[in-house]
């Protein structure tokens, strides 16, 4: 069978039987079958492994003793696919996956062109488009969004989640960067998609995905603040550098609300990234 799928799910801190997506897969499995479908890997972050049962035969497990993030879950998997296979699915544990977006990507995978490196579905939180959304701007949710089923050749950037990748592609690119082990790894892979000159294919399936909210003072310690500043700052040094000056004024902004807000140590830390650097190190293509 050509144009097999190959999907990598990836948890933290999450059990399987709470994961929206393996959830929603495995009644899909038991209800459609999908014989494209080769093989669901469940990749586990967390701190304490918990083995799923009761799914469909095609669902692996693997447990990672520390949380590697998303690149190098999506590298392992990707050195584990078959030789058959030619798309790998890259999911979080927050996405509801439907029939009809299974169904159109099945069809898409064997009808697009080795031009096209990835098959995306639009992703909504609520009645937000958060995926796909333009690249080639600071305000991306404030822009006119991209449409969907639409094939683009540059200035869009697709979550990873329900993305679907060619396995060739991510090989001649040896895979996902890991200077962007969580943060940004989508932003880079977009980017990358068109710097190689290929294109991403978006359905006209809806998924509805669960955002995870910048909250400074409730849900964001400072480390966790300070490893997003320092992969959005590493993309736009050395990636998206034709918007790096428009960051740097952004930075400023930043640090005036973080400062009237009182979240003085956010400020700090913005600042640091302003004036001291703070990059990803050198670039990799």
């Amino acid at each position: 069978m050509e144009n097999l799928f190959e999907l990598v799910i990836v948890l933290y801190n999450m059990d399987f039987s709470e994961s929206a997506t393996i959830t929603s897969l495995n009644n899909l499995l038991a209800s459609h079958d999908f014989p494209e479908i080769e093989q669901v890997l469940i990749f586990d972050n967390s701190e304490r492994a918990s083995e799923p049962r009761g799914l469909d035969s095609r669902f692996a497990y693997y447990h990672s003793p520390k949380n590697v993030g998303l690149a190098k879950a999506y590298n392992y998997a990707l050195k584990q696919s078959h030789e058959t296979a030619e798309w790998l699915i890259t999911l979080d544990q927050d996405t509801t996956l439907t029939n009809d977006y299974l169904r159109e990507l099945i069809k898409e995978g064997h009808n697009q062109p080795l031009s096209v490196a990835a098959i995306a579905p639009v992703i909504k939180d609520g009645d937000q488009q958060i995926s796909p959304v333009r690249s080639d701007t600071l305000r991306p949710l404030h822009t006119e969004l991209p449409k969907n089923d639409q094939t683009y050749s540059q200035d869009i950037m697709v979550i990873n989640s329900a993305t679907a990748l060619r396995i060739r592609f991510l090989k001649e690119i040896d895979g996902y960067n890991l200077d962007f082990p969580l943060d940004y790894l989508d932003h880079w892979l977009s980017w990358r998609i068109f710097f190689e000159k290929r294109q991403i294919k978006i359905l006209s399936t809806e998924l509805q995905h669960q955002l995870s909210v910048l909250d400074y003072a409730n849900q964001m310690n400072r480390s966790r603040y300070q490893a997003i500043i320092q992969a959005e700052k590493g993309y736009y040094s050395l990636y998206k550098t034709e918007l790096f000056s428009q960051y740097q004024r952004q930075l400023f902004l930043r640090i005036g609300k973080q400062l009237l807000t009182g979240r003085v140590n956010y400020g700090k830390i913005t600042l640091k990234f302003l004036f001291s650097g703070g990059n990803n190190g050198n670039k990799s293509i």
